[in-house]
């Protein structure tokens, strides 16, 4: 199966190489990229496999040689080894009277003032929003669009607005209406 995986990653990387030079050579940019990286694709997974494979055989021969022999005492040295219990070393209690404790109480308090805030922003919004939005209405329609359309219709040019009928420009605007009625 190893010897079936390596071909197929050998002839995918042989492949996808010629064809980059094939795509280049007719110049289709695109297809030239995305083979140009399914070529460094199939580069780098082959040779990470060929790493992992010089790794694994040089493991197997520092076991092989070395055994299961432990340094004498290792084990003891490592249970006496002294171990730091505490991770937290600014929330002892001989250093609580210096100020390096500000920045975290400093932070957990912006946390709940931005969480009162955000709770005060949602009741406000909720109790004053059909005010505000009836006052935001009679506010705009000084800035509404007018109730009559700006450029004549169809039917008052066709009705025989006699102004309009000899605007080209308009009547190229409202399309073929338009131009068969002058005619």
């Amino acid at each position: 199966m190893k010897k079936l995986s390596w071909l197929i990653g050998v002839v995918a990387l042989i492949a996808s190489g010629a064809y980059l030079f094939v795509y280049i050579y007719r110049w289709e940019w695109h297809r030239a990229l995305l083979v140009g990286i399914l070529f460094l694709a199939t580069l780098v997974g082959l040779c990470t496999a060929l790493v992992l494979r010089r790794v694994t055989s040089m493991d197997e021969r520092l076991r092989s040689t070395a055994g299961n022999q432990r340094p004498a005492g290792a084990l003891e040295r490592l249970r006496a080894a002294p171990v730091e219990t505490q991770p937290f070393r600014w929330l002892s209690p001989e250093s609580l009277d210096r100020t390096h404790i500000f920045i975290p109480v400093l932070l957990g308090g912006g946390f709940v003032v931005s969480g009162i805030a955000w709770l005060i922003e949602r009741v406000a919004g909720s109790s004053a929003r059909a005010g505000v939005e009836e006052q935001l209405a009679t506010d705009l329609q000084g800035i509404a669009f007018p109730v009559t359309s700006l450029v004549p219709t169809d039917a008052e040019l066709l009705a025989g607005a006699d102004d309009c009928a000899d605007d080209p420009s308009l009547r190229v605007l409202l399309g073929p209406a338009a131009t068969r009625a002058v005619r």
